[in-house]
């Protein structure tokens, strides 16, 4: 038998080789258990996150009537527990969601409202006054609409007759001698914003002059700018969770931008061409000017007192005013059970105005525009060559069917709530 000798060299390669190949199995096997745990905390973290969208959903289930904060354990199993709180942010619902799973948290804030199918949709709702609805010009209702027992009729004003071929494209049904009303949880809370405390920290404020961007998350506390006297807003941008508020008026410039902030004041004027989202509330006036875009969810609300007093000029008149051109898309309501003010319109809508959403107004209003979802009002006037027109619509267009189906913002109870925006 021959004895081949090998070389030295020899064993070093084969011991070489072999702890390559070691470290390749080694590092392999940590690859495995690298990817195991990733995928693990990848699922661990998705079904977190489904968890706080199955939360946001479960909330919304009765939500007028809905205790501020509720606890949830949504999956035992698995550890994972949900807890959410239920507020408004003015006339939209507010839902701050939060799903934990061992280190993970995940948080979501929505915007909610109700929420109506195109068939189940209103296009107009005409309180019960024993007066008729008179539709003249180029004026068209369309949709379910709920009239008085007098019904509606063509008419003339100046010599204009009524243009179209039917009074009313549509369903007709009778209406009450009230509207709809909305929740007593939300009127409350609007209420509360016109009467509520200024905070007491200096952190809880901004300061326009030392910066002119201010972006507060809503996850965070919310933030305020206030001045007792006339308040401008220009050449400024304030996004998310910030109260505007003035003890006498606000004044929105175009050269502004504002997000999803709330405005709040006895009256509050948004300049010509101005473009934003946000809501403003006052206690007297709100004067939209001409060209104006204010982009879905916006909110124009007026929550005045009742008033038993003559109303002796048209500057103690309360009312929203939106001039000629302008778009606003979300809510306008007009809020106050009883005024002597029976001559002069408290929502006004100027010609070519579009609006893009739901109209509620507790007293009258004139429509020169359009409004492309519904109405719910006490009467309608309009004022023609120095005369008033009580429950008249003249060249005003009314169309449920033309909001698209995925809008959310019916205030009412008894109604599906939904998602209307994703806050930040």
């Amino acid at each position: 038998m021959k004895i081949r000798k090998l070389k030295a060299g020899s064993l070093q390669f084969a011991i070489l080789i072999s702890a390559i190949i070691a470290v390749l199995l080694s590092v392999f096997v940590i690859l495995v258990n690298a990817h195991t745990l990733f995928s693990k905390k990848s699922d661990l973290l998705i079904e977190t996150v489904q968890q706080a969208d199955n939360t946001i959903r479960y909330s919304l289930q009765n939500f007028t009537t809905k205790r501020d904060t509720s606890f949830l354990v949504l999956n035992e199993a698995k550890n994972i527990t949900s807890s959410f709180h239920t507020s408004y942010w003015g006339m939209f619902g507010k839902v701050y969601a939060e799903s934990k799973a061992r280190s993970k948290t995940v948080e979501k804030i929505a915007l909610v409202s109700g929420w109506q199918t195109v068939a189940d949709r209103t296009g107009l709702y005409l309180k019960e006054t024993n007066t008729p609805l008179i539709v003249v010009g180029n004026t068209k209702v369309e949709g379910k609409v709920y009239l008085p027992k007098r019904g509606v009729r063509s008419g003339t004003i100046s010599g204009n007759s009524y243009h179209g071929n039917q009074l009313i494209y549509g369903n007709r049904l009778r209406s009450d001698t009230i509207l709809p009303k909305l929740p007593t949880k939300l009127l409350n809370h609007l209420e509360f914003l016109q009467k509520m405390p200024l905070p007491v920290s200096n952190e809880d404020y901004i300061d326009i002059s030392r910066s002119k961007i201010h972006i507060n998350s809503f996850s965070k506390a919310v933030k305020t700018l206030y001045a007792r006297e006339v308040l401008n807003i220009s050449n400024v941008q304030l996004t998310g969770n910030i109260m505007v508020r003035s003890d006498t008026k606000i004044t929105v410039a175009a050269s502004s931008s504002l997000k999803d902030v709330i405005l709040i004041a006895p009256i509050i004027e948004i300049e010509a061409h101005t473009k934003g989202v946000f809501q403003a509330i006052a206690s007297k006036k709100i004067l939209v000017g001409k060209n104006t875009e204010l982009a879905y969810p916006s909110v124009l609300l007026i929550n005045a007192e009742d008033t038993t007093k003559p109303v002796l000029n048209n500057t103690e008149s309360k009312q929203i005013f939106i001039d000629e051109n302008s778009i606003v898309k979300g809510m306008i309501c007009y809020l106050q059970d009883r005024t002597t003010d029976r001559f002069t319109p408290q929502l006004i809508f100027s010609k070519n105005t579009e609006v893009y959403g739901i109209v509620y107004c507790e007293q009258q209003l004139e429509l020169l525009g359009s409004i492309y979802g519904s109405i719910y009002t006490s009467g309608f006037i309009t004022k023609q060559s120095g005369s008033v027109y009580q429950n008249h619509i003249y060249n005003g267009t009314i169309s449920s069917s033309e909001l698209m189906d995925e809008y959310v913002g019916f205030p009412f109870e008894n109604l599906d709530y939904k998602v209307a925006k994703w806050l930040y």
